[in-house]
């Protein structure tokens, strides 16, 4: 449940970015927090064309505490998905990065909470 949480926001990061949208209401169903103010803020003034390619593995549990924590690991390609900004695509060479995520079991269900994107070329 907390990797189609995960899958989910970026499923509508994605769709989003594609419409050009400026805010996404649906990603309060699978983010909160930091992670939600992070994905809102990256869909901000962008379009893009494509889609990354995302391969997520639960790298940590806590489900002893409350709440619930599940880590995640991600390597996300993002060569397919070309990001236009300002009217200008963005180049950064490299185009796979490292995202990390922590999920937690809210009273809604699992919502990524934390989410942070390493520099490209770190996996």
């Amino acid at each position: 449940m907390a990797l189609e949480a995960y899958r989910g926001m970026w499923d509508v990061v994605v769709e989003g970015a594609g419409e050009g949208a400026v805010g996404q209401p649906d990603l309060t169903d699978y983010a909160s927090g930091q992670a939600l103010e992070l994905t809102t803020d990256m869909l901000q003034g962008v379009t893009a064309t494509g889609e990354p390619e995302f391969a997520p593995e639960v790298v940590d549990t806590e489900l002893d505490d409350s709440p619930s924590t599940v880590s995640i690991e991600d390597c996300v390609d993002s060569s397919d998905w070309l990001v236009i900004e300002d009217g200008e695509t963005t180049d950064v060479g490299e185009r796979r990065r490292v995202v990390s995520a922590e999920v937690v079991l809210a009273e809604e269900g699992w919502l990524v909470d934390d989410l942070w994107l390493e520099d490209y070329g770190s996996c």
